[in-house]
């Protein structure tokens, strides 16, 4: 699917993402929900998905083909699932945790491995599939191994004392993969202040390490519980 046919929506400063993963958790159907519930629980169960035809096949026992198709291509439109369709095989959810292996590893309590497009996508893990997790990442400025063990809402090690973040503000209409890759952790502030130098036309907020604990950890909580809104996915 081209990015010209997929939905736009309204720039809402910092919490635009949030708000459009909240909106369309209440917009879509049961059949949406179904589909994203499905792939959420085969990446947090089994680390991987089906090809599109197997999992399009395995709903449409419960329902009919043609209806899960047009769910699919609507959750396309919505940005919400990315699709290889010559592969046949998905590449995204949500916008933020790919299907294949990134850099960004975070290591689920269930046992498996699930990979984010940027660093900071990790610490909302915990919130949008219900599982602690421990984050292994890089600095997005000087490459140094970032380190994180998360439980329930809080960072409870970690191997850097002084951690640093940047959240990426989406305006509405760049791809979602994009603004993920943006938002990245840091091994120091200097670290993040160098990364926003050299990138000054990256919109977002900084969070330095005096913040990060607090603000950062708050920012992924809310952002991992919209998403949550939209999967479903439960235990």
């Amino acid at each position: 699917m081209s990015d010209n046919n997929l939905i736009e929506f309204a720039f809402k400063g910092e919490g635009t993402l949030v708000a459009f993963f909240e909106q369309m958790a209440a917009d879509i159907k049961d059949a949406h929900h179904e589909l994203l519930n499905e792939l959420a629980r085969a990446m947090t169960e089994r680390g991987w998905v089906q090809p599109v035809d197997a999992v399009v096949k395995k709903l449409a026992e419960h329902s009919s083909e043609e209806k899960v198709q047009t769910a699919l291509a609507e959750l396309e439109h919505r940005r919400l699932v990315k699709v290889a369709k010559e592969d046949n095989r998905f590449e995204s959810l949500l916008g933020a945790l790919s299907v294949t292996r990134t850099e960004h590893r975070g290591h689920l309590s269930s046992g498996v491995d699930v990979f984010t497009y940027g660093g900071f996508d990790q610490l909302t893990l915990n919130h949008t599939l219900l599982k602690d997790v421990d984050v292994f990442t890089k600095c997005a400025n000087s490459g140094a191994e970032i380190k994180l063990k998360i439980v329930g809402d809080q960072i409870v090690d970690s191997n850097i004392s002084g951690v640093a973040g940047f959240v990426a503000t989406w305006d509405g209409k760049q791809p979602l993969e994009e603004v993920a890759a943006n938002s990245n952790l840091f091994a120091s502030d200097d670290d993040l202040a160098a990364w926003q130098e050299k990138h000054p036309d990256i919109d977002g907020m900084g969070l330095p390490a005096d913040l990060f604990l607090w603000v950062g950890m708050s920012a992924a909580q809310e952002l991992g519980g919209a998403r949550f809104k939209l999967i479903g996915h439960s235990e």
